[in-house]
């Protein structure tokens, strides 16, 4: 073999090296462009160019697996999201506030839902809070909070029970009843509540 020939063999090694990595590069450049069409329009996951292939799924979370926050789960072990049970039917606010059974009704808090929803037959005012039972009870702690301050609040003592008018500045609820009705309802800014030492006997909004 010649000079001319090893010459020759040795030209047409190295252009086949040039095309084949033209080529390479060719295909990666139509590869990476088509990639994001072929997996938008069958659905594929296709391996991407320079990261490792895995056979890995991504991980799905199901909401019904995640596990409660403590926040939601001492929420939910409250009555109405506010009072904690201290003993059988004995329940206490965040202020500190004791609703227990009496009433005719048999427990202070079903005498205070009637405080919840207008009696447009009853004789004279009837104060109906915002807020059905979880908005009602977050007022009364809010208006207790300011009575203990002394902030707009009026007190007095009336055999053995402390009566607070507390001015709360802003709506808590509507005046109802007969008299309330034929006043179009005026809306309530005070709340009276009537305490035991600590333990609710009655509350209700007043204008």
């Amino acid at each position: 073999m010649d000079k001319s020939d090893s010459s020759r063999k040795k030209h047409l090694s190295v252009g086949k090296s040039s095309l084949g990595a033209i080529a390479t590069v060719v295909l990666v450049g139509v590869y990476s462009l088509l990639q994001p069409m072929l997996e938008a329009r069958w659905g594929l996951n296709l391996p991407k160019l320079g990261a490792p292939a895995t056979n890995e799924v991504a991980e799905e979370r199901n909401p019904d697996t995640i596990p409660a926050s403590p926040t939601t789960t001492a929420q939910a072990d409250l009555l109405y999201g506010v009072l904690r049970e201290v003993a059988e039917n004995r329940y206490i606010s965040q202020e500190g506030l004791l609703y227990n059974p009496g009433s005719a009704e048999g427990h202070r808090l079903e005498h205070l839902r009637r405080h919840t929803r207008d009696d447009p037959s009853r004789p004279g005012s009837h104060g109906v809070f915002d807020g059905e039972m979880e908005g009602m009870l977050r007022t009364i702690d809010r208006a207790y909070a300011k009575a203990k301050s002394g902030d707009r609040t009026t007190v007095r003592v009336d055999d053995g029970r402390t009566i607070y008018t507390v001015d709360l500045g802003t709506r808590v609820g509507y005046v109802g009843g007969i008299s309330g009705g034929r006043r179009q309802n005026p809306l309530a800014r005070r709340v009276r509540i009537v305490l035991e030492d600590t333990g609710v006997i009655t509350a209700y909004p007043m204008e």
